[in-house]
């Protein structure tokens, strides 16, 4: 994180850059009328060790600078598509975006904005020229819409406060735990990873805004494998993602918790296979959240429905049901923690420099907003909300930060559970499934592709009508969303938080999901893609 001294150096520089920005001008073409710069600094440190033995130690420093030029005007700039594509790493300007990290002399900077600037005035008038050109011949419904909405000038400025991170004693609990799993019978090979970074954001606009935040994340991973007798490479993996090291487990803990993953190997590794599925699900809050962000969220991203090539599945819908069980999801990024765990995806001002609201997205069943960024996608009533975020060079467009799930009637664990029996005797099913925990998962919202979405199932089990529990392998679940969300027909009443990443146009973001379980009348399962390998020929050896 930076300190004061340097940037007390830094900001007057980009200041001054910015109002050589707004002169720039080129006769017989459009003018500067927005300019801003989002300058990142990142320092991490990341050690990995497998089987005792440290295969990583990383320290590094690195800092860049995110240029939104526009031109033209407010009404009318260079941006299409809400800015999905803005995201290529051939551009010129892509070139430019890393700048120095010297303390002692910031010319290196200087020249680095000016070669930003410079490269991204030039890419605007060739945007902005295609953009009324394609005019002549295809229909801009976009037209009407502000490309971008006015902000208030905002003067934010944080202090650093970053936990020390001890990497001698990171490296020390790598090597130690990852040894420790080696030396379980059942796995084949194991490692654990630690990653800590400070981050610090300072953004300046030609609007008067300075904006300055700081972020600190801390991830620690252990993964367990075993090659089982039929050549299946299983995996399970214990994840931490938090914004203080305090969150993260001890030893003692942090083994016994790997103790229960590694029970859970072993169960799926002789585990029933199944090749598809189709029937009631109950979802745990992790599955569920997942669910929900892939079916839901990103269909509620503002950014999709100005452009022709997404499916805008709930387009001109806001006050409409759109789902047919009391669902309400908002997203807060000002919630900083729930039930005493930090949220990784907080933050009080998005990439544009936009205060964060509470945005009520949808309220038991009927859609209320959008994820908004400043770029305006729907006439009446539209407010940018402060979901713009991107990782690096890309375009900030509306990301999901802070996501809560509610349900209007509530049940317990116990009494899903029942209505799960229920179900499969009602729908006369040989049995229904319970997915305990997911590792990932992906959509699809573009036009022209299947609407779409799956998630990667690492433990469920299959509950027969008798309520015997059957663990199994070998599937993973899809579905389309709205058929999907129209299925559920319980909601749990204890919410569970999960600090994750999304990757979407604009790079991979931290975020936070706060679920409850969901039980569904019916999802899909299909089977894996997995490739069999044969045995080892040499037996593991004996660690010394």
């Amino acid at each position: 994180m930076l300190p004061k001294a340097t940037l007390h150096k830094i900001i007057p520089i980009l200041r001054k850059d910015l109002k050589r920005a707004m002169r720039l001008h080129l006769p017989g073409f459009p003018r500067v009328n927005y300019c801003s710069f989002l300058l990142r600094d990142t320092k991490w440190f990341n050690t990995w060790a497998g089987s005792g033995s440290v295969h990583r130690r990383r320290s590094d420093h690195a800092r860049n600078v995110y240029c939104d030029l526009r031109v033209g005007s407010y009404h009318y700039d260079q941006v299409t598509d809400g800015g999905l594509l803005d995201n290529e790493d051939e551009t010129e300007s892509y070139g430019h975006v890393s700048v120095p990290i010297d303390k002692q002399n910031y010319d290196g900077l200087r020249l680095g904005l000016w070669r930003l600037t410079d490269s991204k005035y030039r890419e605007a008038i060739a945007d902005y020229n295609r953009r009324r050109s394609s005019s002549i011949s295809t229909v801009d419904q976009n037209k009407r819409l502000m490309s971008f909405v006015h902000g208030k000038r905002v003067h934010h400025l944080e202090n650093a406060r970053p936990e020390r991170i001890d990497e001698e004693k990171w490296v020390k609990f790598c090597k130690y735990a990852s040894r420790w799993i080696a030396e379980l019978p059942a796995t084949t090979s194991g490692s654990v990873e630690f990653d800590g970074s400070h981050i610090t954001k300072v953004f300046v606009s030609s609007e008067g805004s300075l904006i300055v935040q700081h972020f600190q994340i801390f991830a620690l991973v252990a993964t367990l494998r075993k090659l089982t007798s039929d050549g299946t490479h299983m995996e399970q993996e214990l994840v931490f993602n938090t914004a203080t090291q305090k969150e993260l487990p001890d030893m003692k803990l942090f083994k016994r918790m790997v103790a229960e993953k590694y029970e859970q190997l072993k169960k799926v590794s002789r585990a029933k296979r199944i090749h598809s599925f189709s029937g009631p699900v109950l979802l745990y809050p992790e599955p569920a959240g997942l669910l929900l962000h892939e079916a839901i969220g990103h269909r509620l991203e503002g950014s999709r429905l100005l452009s022709t090539s997404e499916g805008q599945t709930f387009k001109d819908q806001i006050g409409k049901a759109v789902l047919n069980v009391g669902l309400t999801i908002r997203d807060n990024p000002n919630l900083t923690a729930f039930n005493g765990q930090r949220c990784i995806g907080a933050y009080k001002y998005d990439d544009e420099g936009t205060p964060a609201k509470d945005t009520l997205l949808i309220d038991r069943g009927t859609l209320r907003d959008f994820l908004n960024t400043r770029a305006q996608c729907y006439r009446k009533g539209f407010e940018p909300n402060g979901h713009a975020r991107s990782q690096k060079h890309q375009r900030p467009i509306s990301r999901m930060a802070v996501t809560m799930i509610e349900g209007t009637n509530t049940f317990s664990h116990e009494l899903l559970r029942a209505r799960l029996l229920q179900e499969i005797r009602t729908q006369k099913k040989p049995f229904g499934m319970i997915v305990y925990e997911t590792s990932g998962g992906e959509t699809e919202t573009t036009a022209y592709n299947f609407q779409a979405f799956s998630g990667e199932i690492s433990y469920a089990t299959l509950i027969y009508p008798d309520g015997k529990e059957v663990c199994v392998r070998g599937v993973n679940f899809i579905g389309t969303p709205l058929q999907a969300l129209n299925n559920v027909i319980a909601v749990g009443d204890e919410l569970v938080l999960n600090n994750g990443y999304c990757g979407a146009e604009s790079g991979f973001i931290p975020i936070t999901t706060i679920s409850p379980a969901i039980l569904l009348s019916n999802l899909e399962l299909q089977a894996k893609t997995e490739e069999l390998v044969t045995q080892f020929i040499l037996g593991k050896p004996r660690l010394s």
